[in-house]
């Protein structure tokens, strides 16, 4: 995850729709044999911005267990019956309650997202665009509940100053 931030930070920031365009199969499946066989990745040799944007959405979806984690799926896609004024405390106190190493690596992910955004009106990636990119990515299991984890993403990107402060 680490690797494609870093690449992305420097190189894709100003790509219009960053996450929105896919890549080369078969360089896709090149970097995963690297990665799984536990190789270098150097993405600025590739000079491809898409194919670290697709490298980093697979990661995430290929987790064995959602960053979000399925324990937090029920909250989290209830999260729009508790009231607005409520929301960002909730959304912190679920924050707060993941895996250290789940919480570290949702923070680096939405900081980073925040400077994608940051950037929407030359790459178009704007919170709500970013939303729904990645919350398939952060959190699934079962049901129909792509909506809500929509917003609890749409929303952790729109205040992530206050949840993870």
């Amino acid at each position: 995850m680490r690797d494609t931030i870093i690449f992305l930070s420097e190189q894709g920031l100003e790509i219009e729709g960053v996450f929105r365009r896919s890549a080369n199969v078969t360089l896709v499946k090149e970097v995963q044999l690297k990665y799984n066989s536990g190789q270098a990745v150097n993405f600025r040799d590739m000079e491809d911005v898409h194919l670290a944007a697709v490298i980093l959405k697979i990661f995430l979806r290929e987790l064995p267990e959602p960053l979000l984690t399925y324990q937090l799926y029920n909250d989290i896609v209830n999260l729009a019956s508790v009231s607005s004024d409520s929301q960002v405390t909730v959304m912190k106190t679920l924050v707060e309650s993941l895996p250290e190493e789940n919480y570290a690596s949702l923070r680096y992910l939405i900081t980073f997202l925040a400077q994608v955004s940051a950037n929407s009106e030359v790459n178009k990636m704007t919170n709500s665009n970013l939303a729904v990119v990645f919350g398939p990515n952060l959190l699934w299991w079962r049901g129909n509940a792509i909506g809500p984890i929509n917003n609890f993403t749409r929303t952790l990107l729109d205040q992530h100053h206050l949840v993870f402060a």
